[in-house]
């Protein structure tokens, strides 16, 4: 019996950095290397401007072409990459299809982060 218990309310799906989508933040664009139904991982290369509690309201490009607004707030930084806590954002539904995208387009990507976490 394993003894792994699940800490997140959300799963976050991590992209290879090729099949990335972008958000869009007013005239802005910004890599996303992962998401989840509560938040977003954006790579920032110069976060001067944004601080902690900082209010982001957007739009999420999905590699299928899909957009889904996003609203939040800026929660924390990690090197060059921003997290933002979602209060608006994408539906389980979206997540589960993103997630078999990029296990049917990626699988040696996927199964390297499931290694990982092993």
């Amino acid at each position: 019996m394993s003894s792994y218990i699940q800490k997140r309310q959300y799963y976050r799906l991590r992209y290879p950095k090729r099949a990335r989508p972008f958000v869009r933040l007013g005239d802005e664009l910004f890599q996303v290397a992962e998401v989840s139904e509560g938040g977003i991982r954006m790579v920032v290369a110069n976060s001067n401007t944004m601080y902690k509690g900082l209010e982001i309201k957007g739009m999420l490009n999905l590699n299928d072409e899909s957009r889904v607004e996003i609203e939040g707030a800026v929660w924390r930084f990690e090197r060059d990459e921003v997290i933002v806590q979602l209060r608006e954002g994408p539906t389980f539904k979206i997540m589960v299809e993103e997630q078999r995208k990029i296990r049917s387009n990626y699988p040696v990507f996927f199964a390297r982060l499931r290694e990982a976490a092993a």
